[in-house]
This record gives structure tokens, sequence and C-alpha cells, in this order.
């Protein structure tokens, strides 16, 4: 029998390692800066062309390596970090495994400039699909600058995997982020298609924070901080009211690498559990320093999951660290027993006698007599305040009860009124719901609103209940895309705009969304590369927090490229309602019901909501019947 197993060419085992390491141009971001951090460098600049398609390089002022280290560094498990297993167990570096640069080199044009310090001159090293082109001494600077051409040029269903240029540089700006913030103490600058997007100075962690996220942030970060035996804990929390319903803000980090871990997320979230909505995230910045024996990063190609060997102990200082850090900002209600309160006595005079206060009264007060100057009130030495005394009389004036009394049974009697009228009235909606099945008319309905958050009504003999907010993100998604599509909404223009703060990727995205957004109402015009002023605002929309409605916009327009595959216009019309859906005025009014209810049935699908939730639940007399 002809034997049938027998082993891959490197290239082509190179090329399958990279599909686990290497997944996008950020995968090799992450990588290349991770590197330079390692080896010791202060000044670290990430160039891209193209969100990485075309070119991605870092150049640092690092240690640099030598001829030989330059060529051996492109092996598969070739390392200088680790000897024996156990070295898995004492990791304070980021890359150690020795497979990264293996990757990238199999699957990408590299080439790559290096030179110590000590060296005369340096070394360049071309590689193109693991194989070799050029080996050979250099002049060029200190450190290290690798570039990584034509990435996936060998692997064309890869390449065709991803994204637009705006969704890519977003997970390339994250991995940045991901390394900038718990490295503070270090330049770096990103260039983007040869314009500089951000560049960051050494700083303090918030500072560093407000550099990346914006201005905004400036006040609304807390400082989290903790010391014990088994973890130091420390970084930054956001106020609850800041919360958005996205993940986009929460960075957790274990002795400064950036780590997913459920457990811990939970742990902060916790915290919040009263402070915020349901279903709302909390921004927060964190490092754990914990003893590298109780880690374990080596359990995905990513580095990003790991293993904790006591994670509840982890998870009870986290919650307690945060909870105690809201409660000191005087976030959360707190009982002090051991305080004790007295009075300041530091500022009375010496020689002061001090008398007990004695309290006396008028009998013959009436706070309804017709004559207000001749009623009583109280005195005491330690008062100014006294009411002169009316003459003894047992003859009360009662006139003040009168008309006290008639006022409660005028008021009682309107409240009753309105109660009867919001009960009894008619909702007469000759509106016609468009379906394939044909034409429904909803006559004679009564309706009643629960929590302001359903709409019961009886339509037809059938008990109909609306669910208010996807109604409502039904509502506003036909009309912002008939005002994209058709009929644009009119911009309020502002006498004195306001300037918001976007993160580079949201400011391309802003960039390249800005005639749509003048349709959906928002003028903006771009001042520098993150900053915008908003020169209008829709018509009517006034008080609105414009930096908050933009910001949740292009967060959700770039979810629902992945999650719903929506056309452009689509997106659009789709990423807006669904923002502002959460955000309306309570409906008390019977008329303002009517309104609504008009506007759900004109719509072309009223039944269900833009992003596919229900919007109607209909219960017969049958099923009512069969409850019984």
């Amino acid at each position: 029998m002809t034997d049938i197993i027998h082993l891959l060419p490197d290239a082509v085992a190179n090329q399958i390692a990279a599909g686990e390491v290497i997944q996008r141009p950020a995968s090799v971001v992450k990588e290349l800066l991770e590197n330079a951090v390692d080896a010791g460098a202060d000044n670290i600049q990430l160039i891209v062309k193209d969100a990485g398609r075309t070119l991605i390089q870092v150049v640092d002022n690092g240690k640099g390596m030598s001829f030989n280290d330059a060529r051996l560094c492109f092996e598969r498990h070739a390392t200088s970090k680790l000897t024996t297993a156990d070295d898995l167990f004492h990791l304070t570096t980021k890359g150690f495994r020795g497979e990264a640069l293996a990757s990238i080199a199999a699957i990408a044009h590299v080439e790559l400039r290096t030179k110590m310090a000590e060296d005369s001159t340096g070394t360049l090293l071309q590689i193109e699909g693991s194989e070799v082109k050029e080996h050979a001494p250099v002049a060029t600077a200190d450190g290290t600058s690798i570039s990584v051409k034509n990435l996936f040029f060998n692997v064309p269903a890869r390449r065709n995997f991803l994204k637009s240029d705006s969704v890519e540089f977003g997970h390339i700006e994250e991995e940045f982020n991901r390394v900038v913030l718990t490295h503070h103490e270090l330049s770096f600058s990103l260039y983007h298609n040869g314009k500089l997007v951000i560049q960051l100075q050494p700083s303090n962690l918030k500072q560093r924070i407000v550099n990346v996220f914006g201005n905004h942030f400036q006040d609304k970060l807390y400082p989290v901080e903790q010391q014990t035996d088994f973890v130091n804990i420390s970084g930054f929390i956001a106020k609850p009211e800041n919360a958005k319903k996205k993940k986009s803000e929460q960075y957790m980090f274990i002795n400064r690498r950036y780590v997913r871990h459920p457990l811990l997320n939970y742990a902060v979230e916790t915290a919040y559990s009263e402070l915020i909505p349901e279903g709302y995230k909390p921004a927060y910045f964190i490092n754990l320093e914990l003893d590298p024996s109780t880690i374990d990063i080596n359990i995905s190609p990513t580095k990003v999951d790991v293993k904790l060997q006591d994670e509840r102990l982890v998870f009870g200082f986290l919650n307690s660290t945060v909870k105690k850090s809201l409660g000191q900002m005087s976030l959360t209600p707190q009982i002090d027993f051991d305080y004790e309160p007295g009075m300041d006595l530091s500022n009375m005079p010496k020689n002061m006698e001090l008398k007990e206060p004695a309290v006396t009264h008028n009998p013959n007060f009436n706070p309804f007599n017709s004559h207000p100057a001749s009623g009583g009130g109280y005195s005491s030495s330690g008062s100014s305040y006294n009411r002169p005394s009316a003459p003894h009389n047992t003859d009360f004036d009662t006139s003040g009860w009168s008309d006290f009394l008639q006022s409660l049974k005028t008021e009682t009697e309107t409240e009753t009124i309105k109660q009867e009228q919001t009960e009894n009235l008619t909702l007469d909606l000759q509106e016609r719901q468009k379906e394939e099945q044909g034409e429904v008319s909803v006559d004679d309905t009564k309706c009643l609103v629960i929590n302001q958050k359903y709409i019961v009504a009886n339509i037809g003999n059938i008990l109909s209940v609306i669910h208010i907010a996807n109604a409502r993100e039904r509502i506003l998604y036909e009309k912002y895309l008939t005002a994209i599509q058709q009929k644009p909404i009119t911009v309020q223009q502002s006498l004195f705009p306001e300037t918001i703060t976007l993160s580079p990727a949201k400011a391309d995205l802003a960039r390249e969304l800005k005639p749509q957004l003048l349709k959906l109402g928002y003028d903006l015009e771009s001042i520098d590369g993150t900053h915008f002023a908003v020169n209008g605002t829709p018509n009517g929309d006034d008080g609105e927090d414009v930096q908050h409605v933009i910001e949740l916009f292009l967060e959700a327009y770039h979810s629902n490229m992945f999650l719903h595959h929506a056309e452009k216009d689509q997106n659009l019309a789709m990423s807006m309602a669904k923002q502002k859906s959460s955000s309306f005025k309570p409906m008390e009014a019977n008329c303002e019901i009517v309104d609504f209810l008009r506007q759900l049935f004109d719509c072309q699908v009223s039944n269900v909501s833009p992003s596919g939730k229900p919007i109607i639940r209909q219960i017969d007399a049958v099923e009512m019947e069969s409850w019984f």
C-alpha cells in the first residue's frame, strides 16, 4: 500500500500558521507595535497605506538587531525570550512565541532595516512569501524599520475577505489604541495615506486617554486605585451617565497587556448595575498587576484571551475597588457610621454665655385669618422671628377654610373629568395598513399606554400591543430614508457653531458620510484630523447633545455594516433611527397617541422594525377565551 502521509513544505506550513495569527491588517499592526515596545523604543511611528493592504510600516528607535538575528527572527519559533517551558509562566514581554514575523513573511513582501547602536552598519533583509531575496549590510539609523507590503498577495481568498478601507482602518486604530493606552510614557505617531492622523507625546494615563478619545473625556474620568499583596489595580472609570450601548471604550489590561476576560468585564459592569440603564456599558481603562506565574497568556494565537489562576479573588478585588471609587466620587449614596456630627464653636466669642433656647406658642394663631398681621407666631431666645400676638378671641375667622375646601373640590372634579376623557376618547383612525394580504382599517379604537413602553389598543375586536420604541424606530427609519433619497431635512443654522471631537477612524468615516449627514440635518465642517464644527442641526432638535448623537450614529453605522449588510442609504437611515428611537418624549395627551399611531400605519412596513424586531402583537377573542 502506498503511503499517503507526508510533511508539508515550510512555505505552506507558514501560510497555514499565518491564518491563525494574521487575520487582517490590524493583526500585523499589533505584532509589530508590540515588538517595537519590547525593543525598548521610546518613539514609535506607524505608517499605513490603503488601510494596510498596500503598506504597514513600523519605525522605532529601539535597540535593533544584529546581522544574524535579523535573519533568524523570521524563522518559526525563533525567540529571544524563552529557553524552557517554565519561562512561559514568568513572561514580562509581549512577544514570546516567535510565530508572528514568520507568519507575516509567509503572506507578504517584507523589508527589514535594523541597526544596533554599537554597530557601524545596519542590516537589510527582504523576504517575499517566506523566500529571502536579499540579506546584506546597509547604512541605516539606529533602531528598526519593518515594512509589510501587499498583504495576502499569495492568499487571494483571504484578501477578498477584507472589508472596506474605513472598516479595516478602524480595526488598525483599535489595535493602536490598545498599545498607546498602556504605554503612555512613550511617543507614538500614526499616519494614513500620507496624512498624520494622531501624534502622542509622553504623558500620564489620563492625558493619554483624553488625547486619544477627545477633550470631552476630560471631565468624565475618575481614578481607580488599590494596592494589595495579590493584585495592584490602577486606571480610570467613566461617569455612569456616559455609559453607551456599545463596548467601544472598555479597556482591560493585565501587566500592561490588553486582554479579554468576561469575568473581569462583569466585575466592572456589576459595580455600575444600579447606576446605569440595563443594556448600557460603562467605559473604563484599568490595568491589573499580577504575578506572571498566576497568568496563562498562551491559550490563544492572538494572545488576547488569558486564564487566571484565581479568577474569583481577582473578581472580588476589582469589583470592590470600582465600587469604592464610585462611592468616593459621591456617585453612590454612602453612610459613614464613624461620623459623629457636632457643633463648630471655633468662631464663637470665648466669654459668650450659652442659653438654652425656650419655645413659646400663641393658642390664638389662625393661618386662615383674613388679617395676617393679627396672627401669632413663635418666639425663642435664639430666634429673631417674632409675630405680633392677637387678642384672645374664641370666634375664629374660618372663611379661609371654605376657600381652601372649595379649591380642593374644584381640582378633584377637574382631575376626574380629565381621567374620564382619557379613558372614553375614541381613536377614529381611518388609516390603512399596507400588507400583502390587503388593507386593514382601524376604527373606533380605545388605547392605553403602559409604562411608556407599550400601547394596548382594540383594533377590529383584536387586542393589539404596540412596542413604542420599535414603532418609533420604524417611523424614524422611513423618515430618514426619505430624507436621504428624496427630501432632505431642513437644517437650522447655528449662531455659534459647536465643536465636537471624534476618534481618527470615526473622523474619517464622518468625512466620508458628510453629504449624507447634511441630508439628515447635520452640517459638519472639518477643522482638522479629529475636530469638527457643527454649523447646523435638524430643525426642531434643539437641546440635543450633538457630540453624543454623532458618535452613536457612526458606531451604529459601523456595526450595521457587519450585522445587517444593508445598502448604504438603508444603513444610514437605520443607524440614525436606532440611536434616536430611545430618546423620545413621553406620550401623555390622547392626541399625541393618535398622531403616533397614524404615523406608524402610514409606514410602508408597520409590523417590523428596521432591525427585524416585531412592532405589533395581536391577540384575538378565541385566544383570550382559551386563557379562562
